[in-house]
């Protein structure tokens, strides 16, 4: 019963210093972080990245998706954009090689490093940039908080371990998101990014090809959007042929991905199983109504920020990087 006792106190005080150590972290990001020492740089960035969104429709899409992998796979703190010269950092796994956006922060990095060098870290510029994709795209302005620093070690192994995978059922997907302090909520919500951007045939091919293992298709699929998608594909080893994520409006940011899902036109087999959730379903389902989207920009925003603290290094843990590519030795 002692051994018991010291037990359950060791892991009771375990838990307050971790979740002390988290409060600690999300109290050192704060709005404004950058007034004093480098004001004016959420507008700068900003004004770069219009440019650079008007230039490639695509590239929101690709900012929201770089911010969203590097929270997850060692949080956020840029490591995701850190090269490696033999294959081992997180931009090498599978689950990042068709990424993209990498060169536009390292672009508006130089830009922001002009103005204010050393100030502002890559990591606080995915973020404002991953805002900015999604206000572009006619969502929801929000504010981002910021006061993060850049890590200096990318491990591949961390994408391989963190990143939800495209097929996982909501028990997979909640799991996921729970080891990075996010709920269900924050799943459900934050799966929506995929109103924007595409996939690579091989991610989807399964429900198409073989779905059971057995050469079947997803039964859940509408038949005319499989047929389409089978159209597109051409075979199961297609790596060229890319698919929307959303079937409805895959350049805006609105309520047109849980319309696909709801009507079973959903791309990823991650996105068709939140239908088999009555929790995740009735989230869905809800989202379908037009008079929801304001309730929807404000869910979204809200789990954004939750997201942007996942992992942070603030105060005097990690560094400034001058590019974002390369760490500071």
């Amino acid at each position: 019963m002692a051994a018991s006792l010291l037990q359950s106190s060791s892991l009771s005080l375990l838990l307050v210093v971790l979740v002390a150590a988290a409060s600690t972290a999300r109290a050192q990001l704060q709005y404004g972080f950058y007034n004093t020492t480098c004001p004016g740089v959420e507008d700068l960035v900003r004004t770069e990245l219009l440019a650079k969104f008007a230039a490639d429709v695509t590239l929101p899409a690709g900012l929201l998706r770089l911010h969203f992998h590097d929270c997850f796979g060692a949080g956020c703190d840029a490591t995701l954009l850190l090269k490696s010269h033999n294959g081992t950092a997180q931009r090498d796994a599978d689950p990042n090689s068709t990424v993209r956006g990498y060169e536009a922060i390292e672009a508006v990095k130089a830009t922001v490093e002009a103005a204010c060098p050393l100030v502002v870290s890559c990591a606080d510029i995915m973020a404002m940039a991953a805002r900015d994709a999604v206000n572009f795209t006619q969502g929801p302005a929000y504010q981002v908080e910021t006061g993060r620093r850049d890590g200096n070690v990318s491990r591949k192994e961390d994408a391989l371990r963190f990143l939800p995978p495209a097929d996982g059922n909501v028990t997979v997907l909640t799991h996921y998101f729970a080891v990075q302090n996010l709920t269900m909520k924050d799943m459900v919500v934050l799966s929506a990014a995929h109103t924007l951007g595409v996939a690579h045939c091989p991610s989807f091919s399964a429900r198409l090809y073989n779905y059971t293992g057995a050469g079947d298709q997803d039964p859940s699929l509408d038949a005319d959007y499989a047929k389409n998608l089978t159209a597109v594909c051409g075979g199961p080893s297609n790596v060229a042929s890319v698919q929307p994520l959303d079937a409805v409006s895959p350049t805006t940011f609105d309520l047109g991905y849980y319309q696909s899902v709801a009507t079973h036109r959903a791309l990823l087999g991650s996105d068709a199983a939140l239908l088999n959730d009555s929790l995740t379903a009735a989230y869905v389902q809800f989202m379908t109504n037009a008079s929801s989207v304001d309730t929807f920009f404000a869910d979204f925003a809200v789990s954004m920020i939750n997201m942007g603290r996942i992992g942070v290094r603030t105060g005097t843990d990690g560094e400034i990087r001058a590019t974002c590519q390369v760490y500071v030795d």
